[in-house]
């Protein structure tokens, strides 16, 4: 099974207030978030992205909210998501226990304040990702230490070795930048000989596997994972 991934879907009508403000409060997380009102879309993002977190916030009574629900309740079986449905609360125990049979894992009120729900959210996405201490979410891609493997975009990416350990140096501590002296180090160890250029040349190979913007080179010094 693939680490838990740091993917957010929130199903919620456009100009949602709640949906919004969730979103919001994620932009400066590490979280991709998906926001739609579209069951296939959300069905489907919640196959292929593998989401750790699924909020949804809809009117009352709202067949779309029943009809998702009832098409990932099934999916829940293989992707151990985290269902957080928001609700009125004027809904009676019996309408509420519904929604748990439905496959919702927490109920919330719509009518709480959305500096709180907010809360919320983040605490939840927080347990999630604690849970594989030996995966590292950042912003679209996932570096799962233990299998020496990187996801992006829902695909498997391998590099060898010191490619894999080069960026999980630089990923460990974004917006650090390392210097070429202490990459040596960390990587090859001080008893290996290596060209000049061997980091720069693994920088490139990394670059061109999980794409540009995710390392910056500060000329003269050394290198950052910008994400």
């Amino acid at each position: 099974m693939k680490p838990l991934q740091s993917n957010v879907l929130i199903f919620s009508v456009k100009g949602s207030v709640l949906g919004t403000k969730v979103h919001d409060s994620l932009m400066n997380s590490r979280a991709v978030v998906e926001n739609t009102y579209s069951v296939q879309k959300a069905t489907e993002f919640i196959t292929d992205e593998k989401p750790c977190l699924v909020f949804v916030d809809t009117p009352a009574d709202d067949p779309k909210a029943i009809e998702l629900c009832k098409k990932i309740k099934k999916l829940k079986e293989e992707i151990p998501f985290h269902l957080y449905f928001l609700i009125d609360n004027n809904q009676t125990i019996e309408e509420q226990l519904e929604w748990f049979d439905l496959g919702v894992d927490e109920l919330g009120y719509r009518e709480t304040s959305a500096i709180l729900v907010s809360r919320r959210v983040q605490i939840i996405l927080g347990r999630f990702l604690g849970a594989n201490k030996d995966a590292i979410p950042q912003k679209g891609i996932v570096i799962d230490r233990e299998r020496y493997l990187v996801y992006k975009d829902g695909q498997d990416i391998f590099l060898p070795r010191k490619e894999f350990e080069l960026l999980v140096l630089l990923a460990s501590k974004p917006l650090k930048v390392f210097t070429r002296e202490e990459i040596f180090k960390l990587v090859w160890g001080n008893k290996s000989i290596v060209g000049d250029r061997t980091i720069d040349v693994h920088v490139r190979k990394i670059r061109e596997k999980i794409g540009e913007k995710y390392i910056a080179t500060i000329k003269g010094v050394g290198y950052k994972f910008i994400g």
